[in-house]
């Protein structure tokens, strides 16, 4: 088995109107089904609360926090339906929070990879190259974008072996993860030593970015993963919280390779039977950049 650790999602169940309630608490926690990323608590300790309302409507409420993250009506024929339905909302967290947090086991890799985020003036054409320029920043130094333009992001490996990079996109109000780069799943990621990639620098592939609708600001989290081995990147993509989330695979190892063992584990809750491969013979590295999108 693995040496990585996870924290399961710790879920409190409340009801102001058990009356009200399409089932019990106590009886809707002896239903739920077992799995590895979750585990149920009291209100005070949980990282998550599910609020139970009349009209089959549960709110769903990160820690500290007044403002629901979702809100979902669940109508069932069947009292049995309600349960796996709860659980699957649930993982789509667990497995969101856990594929955000995960980090690497130390730097090794983290002097490998040349990354800057760039706004994109004119996209590639022909044999004509990309034009970017500087991110602008706001008063406390964010970089940030204007709604409508294109972000572009240039990497360049400092190594002198080959790296595979992987760019995912989190958005923590929808609980959604898109992957930037490849472009396609099955794309190659690899950089040799010295080469350079602008991502999203067109003619074919932009990276426009949106605000929510009604929305004069947000933000987007971009995590950059680094590997010395390839991995299958298509399991880290992730729907909104409540579009049915598929996992490309329900397969613990992938590629095989050490981040591909971990992503798995931190999506699926799965190590496998066989240990992963040491973490010193295949690193693997990532880094943050938060993006403010703006009106």
């Amino acid at each position: 088995m693995s040496a990585v650790r996870f924290q399961p999602l710790r879920v409190a169940f409340t009801c102001a109107d058990p009356s009200q309630a399409q089932m019990p608490v106590a009886e809707l926690l002896a239903a739920l089904p077992a799995s590895p990323l979750l585990t149920y608590t009291d209100p005070e300790a949980a990282d998550l609360r599910v609020e139970m309302l009349p009209d089959a409507i549960y709110h769903f409420y990160r820690r500290e926090e007044e403002v629901a993250l979702a809100a979902f009506r669940i109508p069932v024929k069947k009292p049995q339906a309600l349960p796996r339905k709860l659980v699957r909302l649930l993982e789509h967290v667990a497995a969101f929070d856990n594929l955000l947090n995960l980090q690497p086991a130390s730097d090794a890799l983290s002097s490998v990879l040349e990354v800057e985020f760039l706004q994109l003036e004119t996209p590639a054409s022909g044999s004509t190259p990309a034009e970017v320029s500087p991110l602008p920043r706001d008063p406390q130094g964010q970089v940030q974008i204007q709604a409508g333009r294109n972000l572009a992001i240039a990497l360049r490996n400092r190594a002198l072996t080959p790296v595979h990079v992987y760019v995912t996109v989190f958005d923590e109000r929808q609980c959604s993860v898109g992957l930037v780069y490849p472009y396609q799943p099955d794309f190659p990621a690899r950089l040799r030593p010295g080469e350079s990639v602008l991502v999203g620098s067109g003619p074919r592939y932009l990276l426009q970015m949106q605000l929510p609708e009604d929305a004069e600001t947000t933000v987007d989290r971009f995590k950059i993963w680094v590997s010395s081995t390839g991995m299958q990147p298509g399991i880290m993509a992730m729907p909104p919280l409540g579009q049915r989330l598929e996992p490309p695979s329900e397969d613990p190892y992938g590629s095989g390779s050490r981040l591909d063992r971990e992503v798995r584990l931190a999506i699926l809750g799965k190590a496998g039977s066989t240990p992963m491969p040491a973490f010193a013979e295949d690193p693997w590295w990532c880094m943050e950049q938060a993006v403010k999108v703006v009106a």
